[in-house]
């Protein structure tokens, strides 16, 4: 694919350095090699930061002008626990551990994309770069906000980018709205009354008041919320029992809730709370219900300036306005529950006929010849917001 505007980016020295990265991929907040080469990077090319934020977190910035204004631009950096079966000569060194989501190659661009911002782009402000430790399940971007991110570092918007494998090389998804959903976690503790199977009328069994309440949980979706509202119940695991002959003394059941409203979460909560109880007590048990509110859903709330950055890449065709929204979660959305901005999706598919290796899969590799349609996409976004 050819692109509308040609950026000046030495791009054998990227791709090698994101061959660097994936090779010495680390899990959630212990991201510190990782955190160690950004920092060298960045001294490299003059630009300051801090260190530790959230973690392993690190935050830099570049300063041009007086305007005071500031934007904010996030690459996540950690890795997962997936044993690697690519073949690659950069493959993972770390054994059972590998870059299975893009994430080597989104600190790549924003790494490239902070050369070019020094170097050679006039804006009037602060462009604030902020690399984040687990966004894998970790919520690192809650642990930097709580660490003062806002606070220490000011920013007007905020804007996420994210390969994904599925859509064409080059196309870019951005819509308004809900793009991606919540997810909470909820764990049911039933408690009856252990005793021996041949007298089941001395015990109260609890994977009997389970079994009515796997039921009564899948049918949340179909009494009690808004068929309009998209949403997935899962139940993941039931635990109970260890002998052929023995009531247990409890059962536990548990799952996720993915939801793209505050108000579907809280009515499934109140749900699963008054269904386990009701199940509970109907069996002579007792129920005992933890419900975590994990990741918030990822709202855009402002994507003008990454749609006019995105089509000045790639061109209008290239852009994908309308898409069903995703039923993953990410924490970018802590981020964006208290700064206006965007979270997009960069495709990468060359082939369509060929077979698509999805995130999270032991055979993923990032495409590098992504890298510099990222760092046009992130300078013309600085443009589009601090043009001088």
């Amino acid at each position: 694919m050819k692109m509308t505007q040609k950026i000046n980016l030495d791009l054998d020295y990227y791709k090698a350095l994101r061959h660097e990265l994936h090779a010495m991929p680390e899990l959630g907040y212990q991201e510190h090699r990782t955190a160690a080469r950004i920092c060298r990077e960045l001294e490299r090319y003059g630009i300051p930061y801090e260190e530790g934020i959230g973690g392993t977190g690190i935050v830099a910035w570049i300063d041009k002008g007086s305007a005071g204004r500031s934007i904010g631009l996030r690459a996540d950096m950690d890795a997962l626990p997936i044993s690697e079966e690519t073949g690659l000569p950069y493959a993972s060194r770390n054994e059972g551990v590998m870059h299975a989501c893009g994430h080597d190659g989104h600190v790549t661009m924003l790494l490239a994309a902070a050369k070019v911002l020094k170097d050679s782009v006039a804006f009037d402000g602060r462009v604030v770069l902020v690399f984040q430790p687990a966004e894998e399940g970790g919520a690192g971007a809650k642990a930097m906000i709580e660490d003062g991110l806002f606070d220490r570092f000011p920013m007007e918007r905020i804007y996420g980018l994210h390969t994904r494998p599925s859509e064409a090389f080059g196309t870019f998804l951005i819509k308004e709205g809900p793009v991606m959903t919540s997810v909470d976690t909820w764990e049911v503790v039933v408690r009856g009354r252990s005793g021996h199977s041949s007298q089941p009328h001395h015990a109260v069994n609890p994977i009997l008041a389970v079994s009515h309440l796997v039921q009564g949980i899948k049918e949340i979706s179909a009494t009690s919320i808004d068929p309009a509202q998209a949403h997935v119940i899962t139940v993941a695991t039931i635990e109970g029992g260890v002998a052929f002959n023995v009531i247990p003394e409890t059962c536990r059941i548990g799952g996720s809730v993915r939801a793209f409203s505050r108000e579907v979460q809280e009515t499934v909560e109140r749900r699963i709370r008054e269904l386990a109880d009701g199940m509970a007590q109907g069996f002579g048990a007792e129920a005992a219900v933890e419900y975590q509110y994990r990741y918030p859903p990822t709202v855009n709330t402002h994507i003008e300036s990454a749609y006019r950055a995105a089509v000045a890449c790639v061109g209008e065709a290239k852009i994908k306005s309308t898409f069903p929204s995703s039923m993953g979660s990410e924490d970018f959305s802590f981020y964006l529950e208290r700064v206006p901005g965007a979270y997009v999706w960069l495709g990468s598919k060359v082939d369509p006929e060929a077979e698509t290796v999805p995130l999270h899969s032991s055979r993923y590799d990032f495409n590098d010849d992504l890298i510099e349609i990222g760092v046009c996409y992130w300078t013309g976004l600085v443009r589009e917001e601090l043009g001088a």
